[in-house]
């Protein structure tokens, strides 16, 4: 909306807040089972999927972070502050760009070159997908989730890094071990061996659990005359 004061951005009211609040506030008051955090994950996977492939010029959101998913009363997922999106037409694969972002979730290739295109958000939702699995910070102190998984990874442990609501209630850990395959092949140091936001999305969604089937109306029961 235009003002005499500037230009004004109204938001849907979230009632839960932020991903990172749930994650990582003060309150922490909602527990985030695996399945709503698996919903949370589907629904901004979408977002960047939408913004990636059907929008023309293409859309780079370039700040993707738990704080920027906004969750409303059914945790359904809204990506949020566009800030310093960049728009890129089809006839370009990157843009050259002052490195711009929030530490811990930047591409380091990206930091590199300075050259930005859908990888690099990629990279930054495969971070988010680790908080999801974690429950803990991108960057804590001198602690980088990034390099910790990949650590774990090589021991092969990285189940011991599960945050405790998830374990216990996800019934199915092979689902957990593919999301953490998912995201780390969504931060692969090489962005072409990176998947593209459809198709993290179509694997979010194929963990989804299938709604239970609709109820037939019961067949009608005519009495004899």
């Amino acid at each position: 909306a235009l003002s005499p004061f500037g230009n004004l951005l109204f938001y849907d009211y979230m009632e839960n807040g932020s991903l990172w609040d749930l994650l990582h506030g003060p309150g922490k008051k909602v527990k985030l089972d695996w399945e709503t955090r698996l919903k949370i994950a589907v629904g901004a996977a979408q977002g960047l999927a939408y913004l990636h492939h059907d929008c023309t010029p293409r859309i780079i959101h370039r700040d993707i972070k738990s704080s920027n998913i906004l969750l409303d009363g059914n945790f359904e997922a809204r990506l949020s502050d566009f800030g310093i999106a960049k728009s890129i037409p089809a006839t370009k694969t990157y843009a050259s760009t002052y490195v711009l972002g929030t530490i811990g979730y930047i591409d380091p290739e990206y930091a590199r070159t300075s050259r930005l295109n859908e990888k690099s958000d990629i990279y930054s939702f495969g971070i988010v997908l680790l908080e999801l699995l974690t429950g803990k910070k991108a960057v804590d102190n001198e602690a980088n989730l990034h390099q910790m998984i990949l650590s774990k990874a090589d021991d092969n442990t990285v189940m011991e890094a599960v945050d405790a609501e998830v374990s216990v209630t996800c019934v199915d850990s092979g689902h957990i071990r593919k999301i953490f395959q998912l995201a780390l092949m969504c931060t692969k140091r090489n962005p072409l061996e990176r998947p593209t936001m459809q198709e993290v999305s179509r694997v979010l969604l194929s963990l989804l659990p299938s709604p239970p089937p609709k109820k037939l109306p019961s067949p009608l029961k005519l009495q004899g005359g």
